[in-house]
Formats: C-alpha cells, structure tokens, sequence
C-alpha cells in the first residue's frame, strides 16, 4: 500500500511541532531548577544538578534535532 505525500508530509509536521512543544516544555524546566549559592537547586533543594535538571538538558538536546523555530529551521543549540 503506498502512502499518500500528503499523509507522510502532514504526521512530519506533526511531529516537529510535538518536538517544539517538548523542547519549550524542557526550557522551562530548565530555567527553574537553577543552582543557588550553596549548590543546590533552587526549585526542588537537591543538589545540583539535580535529576530534572539532566532530564531536561537530554530531552532538549534530543528534540532539538527535530524541533522547529519561528522561521521553520532546525531549532538547534549551538
């Protein structure tokens, strides 16, 4: 069975929009679990880097690839 262009074009949309949401989603994380003085995290008490702070760095690098900014381009860090 061949898939339609238009199928295949539209679930790559979809996805590079679900990979924009999760990479906004892991910055916002990211900008409240930072470290305070004492080397804990701010948000949460533990020390820093705390888990939500690497979960975050890894799913925002990993959706980075696929993420999308507002001149529809590949949103990676540099």
């Amino acid at each position: 069975m061949v898939t339609p262009v238009g199928v295949y074009r539209s679930q790559v949309v979809a996805f590079a929009q679900y990979a924009t949401s999760q990479v906004a989603h892991h910055r916002q994380v990211l900008a409240l679990h930072r470290a305070d003085g004492t080397g804990c995290c701010r948000h949460c008490g533990r020390v820093w880097p705390c888990e939500q702070v690497v979960h975050g760095r890894h799913m925002v690098d990993h959706f980075s690839e696929w993420a999308l900014d507002d001149d529809a381009t590949p949103a990676r860090d540099t």
